[in-house]
């Protein structure tokens, strides 16, 4: 969607809102909170502080949208995966368990999960992002649970295993970024997996 923004002086400015949105996300997700000033968003949007705030907000605001996009595109997009019958479930749990791992070895994307990073910066210090990270976690949490009963645990041993599941990738994902070797992300990994995927 594009707006049209009235600044206080001049002509008005016309810019794409979804296109800024990504913008944001993408500085905050590479450079968290306190990693980011004013300068690096009118920077990454093309937007001056007049319109920013105007369209946006203030600093948090700006903070929570791009988390609330990343949540739409990247944990949705999880969820999606672990709920898609066309992949056997084994498959969809070993996909999310070495994702981690993958992503260190495949590419140079250091970013980690920005859900990850906000609960380790932000959640503690902000009500509203402590917020947006539960419900994100919620999400993976019951999608995680609903595949553990495919896998033919019962109810309580769904919830435990989707539990260890999510704290152990979520964990992995902090790691990952500090660059912690392969190896023993894997070997977290295939812990979690030993102990979810039906022997034999």
């Amino acid at each position: 969607m594009t707006e049209t923004l009235t600044a206080p002086r001049g002509r008005p400015r016309e810019y794409d809102e979804a296109a800024v949105t990504t913008a944001l996300m993408e500085q905050f997700w590479a450079h968290g909170y306190d990693g980011t000033s004013l300068a690096d968003i009118m920077r990454v949007t093309g937007l001056g502080k007049a319109s920013l705030y105007a369209g946006f907000g203030n600093k948090q605001a700006m903070y929570l949208r791009a988390l609330g996009l990343y949540e739409a595109r990247e944990v949705d997009g999880g969820v999606a995966m672990l709920g898609n019958a066309d992949i056997p479930p084994d498959a969809r749990l070993r996909a999310l368990m070495h994702a981690p791992a993958d992503t260190q070895e495949q590419t140079t994307d250091r970013r980690g999960c920005f859900l990850c990073n906000a609960s380790a910066d932000r959640a503690s210090l902000d009500r509203p992002t402590a917020d947006a990270v539960r419900a994100g976690y919620a999400k993976l949490r019951a999608a995680l649970v609903a595949l553990m009963g495919e896998l033919g645990h019962g109810r309580e041993a769904a919830e435990r295993l989707g539990a260890l599941a999510l704290t152990t990738y979520s964990g992995m994902r902090v790691m990952a970024r500090a660059g912690v070797d392969v190896a023993v992300l894997r070997a977290s990994a295939d812990a979690v997996l030993d102990a979810a995927l039906p022997k034999g």
